[in-house]
């Protein structure tokens, strides 16, 4: 096997094999990618059992095909450091060492035979949906913020995509914060299923910045993405996700309009002296003026006026404070409102996108 391929064409691809194999190294195959050279194409692919990642390369210069599997971490941090031109690479006789070459050196790489490498078996579903990009990335960044982070109640650990006719919804909760988010797709077949964190955290890094169509389908067990340039397969979590629609909370509640980069720099220099253990920030509003204040247990105190709209009578109510800054970096708008349903209910967090849905759970200090 030998190619030469310009830096520019795989560095980014190298970073996002090697973010997707296995780092445990449960198995040693798991922490390699796997470059399969044909005659016409280069497909590297890496995996870790629950994700796996299926890159095209373009625009390589093809000598002799064949396939290894390389270390993916050394391989994805030596391509980074090279010098910007063309890299080649070069499996020995024995097919024991992989050479890498650039214009200022050469790299040899252990190999371990491709052959060993496991297949990632998805049952081809017979409906594929086609999505833009740039919905694909709205609805994960609104929401995947609000994903728990290896919670024992695994199917939190993930963002639920669900459809029922032609409503398209992203939704993530950890129990302290919802976020949800509405779109829409005028496809056939409904479908319901959680995406494990790894994989919206590394969808979000390689899908397309610019306008592009993905397909995807997805089944009981697993979801596909497909795009010109890659596959990404995902197992499903199992589990049953929790009636979200039952958190956001309803009816008349006490309603305050700000603005959001003041607030988010109040927040952050009265964070300071917030408990290391809670993070508590208290908001009380008073004519028109709201009070953004911490204390810690060293008896040490910030406070913070802010001008306000909105409900004259009194808005008394405490969050984590970086689950509070967190929400409102999700925003785009200058003005933001906050409306409390009582100091120990769920807030709603309100911005001018109806599509946005964003709650926030009280602390009580």
């Amino acid at each position: 096997m030998k190619f030469s391929i310009d830096k520019s064409e795989i560095i980014n691809e190298f970073q996002s094999l090697a973010a997707v194999a296995d780092k445990k190294q449960t198995l040693p195959i798991l922490s390699n990618i796997l470059i399969r050279c044909e005659a016409d194409n280069i497909r590297m692919l890496s995996t870790d059992l629950e994700v796996e990642l299926d890159i095209s390369l373009k625009g390589a210069n093809i000598v002799s095909p064949g396939e290894t599997t390389i270390p993916a971490k050394k391989a994805a941090d030596i391509i980074r450091e090279l010098p910007e031109g063309e890299v080649s690479f070069e499996l020995n006789d024995d097919s024991s060492k992989l050479t890498v070459k650039s214009s200022s050196g050469r790299y040899n790489l252990a190999t371990i035979p491709g052959s060993d490498f496991p297949d990632f078996d998805v049952v081809k579903s017979d409906i594929v949906h086609k999505i833009t990009t740039e919905k694909l990335i709205e609805l994960f960044h609104k929401t995947s913020f609000a994903m728990a982070n290896q919670d024992w109640r695994h199917y939190l650990n993930g963002c639920l995509f669900e459809k029922s006719e032609t409503a398209l919804n992203m939704v993530a909760t950890d129990a302290h914060r919802l976020a949800i988010y509405k779109s829409n797709l005028e496809t056939q077949g409904d479908f319901s299923g959680i995406i494990p964190r790894k994989t919206v955290v590394e969808l979000m890094k390689i899908l397309p910045k610019q306008e592009e169509e993905i397909e995807f389908y997805i089944n009981a067990n697993n979801i596909v993405f497909m795009s010109k340039k890659f596959t990404f397969k995902s197992k499903l979590i199992d589990g049953n996700y929790p009636n979200y629609n039952q958190v956001v909370p309803q009816g008349e509640g006490v309603k305050i309009t700000f603005n959001r980069r003041n607030m988010l720099d109040s927040l952050s220099r009265v964070s300071v002296l917030t408990s290391e253990k809670f993070k508590g920030v208290k908001l009380k509003s008073d004519n028109g003026v709201l009070d953004v204040s911490a204390h810690n247990p060293d008896q040490e105190s910030a406070e913070e006026k802010l001008d306000v709209t909105g409900d004259p009578s009194s808005f008394d109510i405490a969050f984590n404070v970086n689950y509070l800054k967190e929400v409102l970096s999700t925003i785009e708008d200058e003005e933001i409102s906050l409306i409390s349903f009582g100091s120990d209910k769920s807030a709603l967090v309100q911005s001018s996108d109806s599509n946005q849905v964003l709650v926030l759970m009280p602390l009580l200090l």
